[in-house]
C-alpha cells in the first residue's frame, strides 16, 4: 500500500526544533496547517501548504519539561488552545487570538505524574467548554468566555452506621487522556483505577451540563473496557459514537475465565470497537502489532507509544520500534506493513503523515 509524498515549501521563519503540535484546520485547498510548541516554550501557527509562519505567544507554565512529552489541545473555532506537559500539575488557557493567557489551570499533586493531564475542548449550543483535570478523580467544566465552572458540585459527606465518613459519588479512579466525539456528544476518558489496571469510560456531555456528576455516576456513563494493562491508550473516533482503541491485554492478571473473549494471547496487544452509547464491544482483532511502553530515553515515563488514526476506512497504528500497520476493519486482514516508517503526527483535516527530520524540516505523505 504506497503512500504518496507531499512536499512543502521552507517554513519561514524557522521555529527551530518542536517539541508538541496540533492540527488546524486551515484555509484554502490543500491546506495543511499547524499549532506548534518550540524548545523556547514559544507557541507557533505554521501553514506548511505555503511556507508561513508567525510566532503567537510564549507559554509559561509552572514546572514544564519540554523534554518530556507534551499536549497541545485546539477549541473547534480555533480560538482557544490549552497547553500541559503530559505528566504535568499544570496546564494554561490560551486566547490565540488575543495572544495572551486566560486562566492557569492545575490538578492536584496525588500520583499526576503517572497519566496525562485531562484536557480537551467541546462544544455546546454556541459556546466553547474546556474539560480539565482539577483533582486525581475529578474532572470540571469551564465556559471558557465566562470563567464560569459548569460542574460546581456540593459536597456530599454522609456518615455510616460504624461512625466511618463516606463521600457520595466519590471514584476510585485516576483521570486520563480525554477524546472528544466529533459532533461533540460524548467524552471517552482513558484513565485507571488500583491495581492498577487500565478503565476506558464514556458518558454524554449534554447530561454532564444538567448532572455535575455524570463523569463519576451519572445515567450515561458506560465502563467500556475491562482486564487492560495500559491506560491512557491510543483511540480514534470511528464516527459520532464508535471509538477504536489500541490495548495490551494482561492475562495473567485475571482468572482465564474473565480474559476467555480476548484468546490466547496473553500480553498480546489487541484493537476494540466499542459503541460509546451502549458500552458495547462490537469487534476485537487480536493480535495486533505491537506498541512500546518503555520509555525512550532514561529516566521518562512509560506509557503506549503508538499513534492511531482513522484513514479512508481503513485503521492505521504506528509506533517508534515497531513501525507502521493498517489493518482493514471490515475483513480483520491487515494489509500493510512496514517497520521502517514512523511518522511524527497524523493530520486528520489534511489526511497528510507529517514526519520531522533532525534539522527540523517537515514533510508529508499521504496514504493512497
Amino acid at each position: 500500500m504506497p503512500f504518496e509524498l507531499i512536499p512543502f515549501p521552507e517554513v519561514v521563519p524557522s521555529a527551530g526544533q518542536l517539541v508538541a503540535v496540533q492540527a488546524l484546520k486551515g484555509t484554502g485547498e490543500g491546506a495543511v496547517s499547524l499549532l506548534a510548541l518550540d524548545r523556547n516554550s514559544d507557541l507557533w501557527r505554521f501553514d506548511l501548504h505555503t511556507g508561513y509562519a508567525r510566532m503567537l505567544l510564549h507559554v509559561d507554565i509552572p514546572d514544564l519539561k519540554l523534554e518530556e512529552p507534551v499536549q497541545i489541545v485546539v477549541s473547534a473555532n480555533e480560538c482557544f488552545a490549552a497547553v500541559s506537559g503530559r505528566f504535568s500539575q499544570h496546564a494554561a488557557l490560551y486566547d490565540l487570538q488575543d495572544s495572551k493567557q486566560i486562566m492557569a489551570l492545575s490538578r492536584d499533586h496525588y500520583h499526576y505524574d503517572v497519566c496525562t493531564f485531562p484536557l480537551a475542548f467541546a462544544e455546546h449550543e454556541g459556546r466553547t467548554l474546556l474539560i480539565h483535570g482539577t483533582k486525581w478523580n475529578q474532572m470540571d467544566l469551564l465556559d471558557v468566555l465566562s470563567g464560569e465552572n459548569l460542574s460546581t458540585r456540593q459536597s456530599t459527606v454522609s456518615v455510616a452506621e460504624n461512625g466511618e465518613q463516606l463521600t457520595k459519588h466519590d471514584l476510585d479512579y485516576f483521570h486520563g487522556k480525554i477524546h472528544v466525539s466529533p459532533q461533540g456528544e460524548w467524552i471517552v476518558d482513558t484513565g485507571w483505577h488500583w491495581q492498577p489496571v487500565a478503565s476506558i469510560r464514556s458518558w454524554n456531555l449534554q447530561s454532564w451540563l444538567t448532572n455535575c456528576w455524570e463523569s463519576e455516576d451519572g445515567v450515561t456513563l458506560r465502563v467500556l473496557g475491562d482486564y487492560m494493562e495500559d491506560w491512557d491508550q491510543p483511540v480514534v473516533w470511528l464516527n459520532s459514537s464508535t471509538i477504536a482503541v489500541w490495548g495490551q491485554l494482561a492475562s495473567d492478571m485475571y482468572d482465564e475465565e474473565d480474559t476467555k473473549d480476548y484468546g490466547d494471547n496473553g500480553y498480546s496487544h489487541f484493537l476494540a470497537i466499542y459503541d460509546v452509547q451502549t458500552g458495547e464491544r462490537k469487534n476485537l482483532f487480536n493480535p495486533v502489532p505491537e506498541y512500546r511502553t518503555q520509555p525512550l530515553s532514561d529516566g521518562e515515563h512509560y506509557f503506549p507509544h503508538g499513534q492511531i488514526a482513522a484513514v479512508y476506512g481503513k485503521i492505521v497504528m504506528w509506533g517508534p520500534e515497531k513501525g507502521l500497520s493498517v489493518l482493514n476493519p471490515d475483513s480483520g486482514e491487515m494489509e500493510f506493513t512496514d517497520k521502517t516508517l514512523c511518522p511524527y503526527f497524523y493530520h486528520p483535516y489534511a489526511e497528510v503523515f507529517l514526519e520531522i527530520n533532525e534539522s527540523a524540516c517537515i514533510s508529508g505523505k499521504r496514504l493512497i
